[in-house]
């Protein structure tokens, strides 16, 4: 037996399985570095969306900004001096922005499906109100939404039941 040969086999088998396993730890690494990218995605994301809101809040309850929407949005119910109505068109707003995030979440598979029925359960019955159907029709109007996504709400506008994006 020729102990060359046996080494030289030894350590070809050792270099394959040292690259096999870097490999699948390049592999593991990129899942993780993707995963820490969402998450980090997802709370800029989040952390937007609360300046937006609480931006959108202290617009409204500006008396001029509130008489600028008011002149703006003529098909608005008269609201009281203090603003409620137009509070009310902001969380609707919100409302919608956040199902266009759970949307586009859900459709990437990182929402779970009982967290879909949780905003869809709520969604499907507030989406009857007159008042959110013209949100809706304001926000397509001004381009404010994803064209994808504004397609896929429409027909609970018309009472349908939002579907499931998720292809499973």
């Amino acid at each position: 037996m020729d102990w060359g040969i046996v080494f030289g086999l030894t350590g070809l088998a050792v270099g394959l399985g040292s690259i096999l396993y870097a490999r699948t730890q390049a592999i593991h690494a990129r899942r993780q570095a993707d995963a820490a990218n969402l998450a980090t995605t997802l709370q800029l994301q989040r952390e937007m969306s609360d300046r937006i809101f609480l931006h959108r809040m202290a617009l409204v309850e500006d008396p001029i900004v509130s008489k600028v929407y008011y002149k703006a949005l003529p098909q608005l119910p008269d609201g009281p001096s203090d603003s409620t109505v137009l509070a009310s068109l902001v969380t609707m707003r919100n409302a919608i922005d956040g199902l266009q995030d759970m949307y586009f979440l859900r459709k990437r598979g990182v929402v779970q499906k009982y967290h879909w029925r949780h905003w869809t359960s709520v969604f499907n019955t507030i989406s009857q109100a007159p008042t959110m159907r013209l949100v809706y029709d304001h926000g397509v109007e001004h381009d404010v939404w994803e064209p994808e996504f504004v397609a896929f709400l429409r027909p609970v506008f018309d009472g349908q039941k939002l579907a499931d994006p998720k292809v499973e």
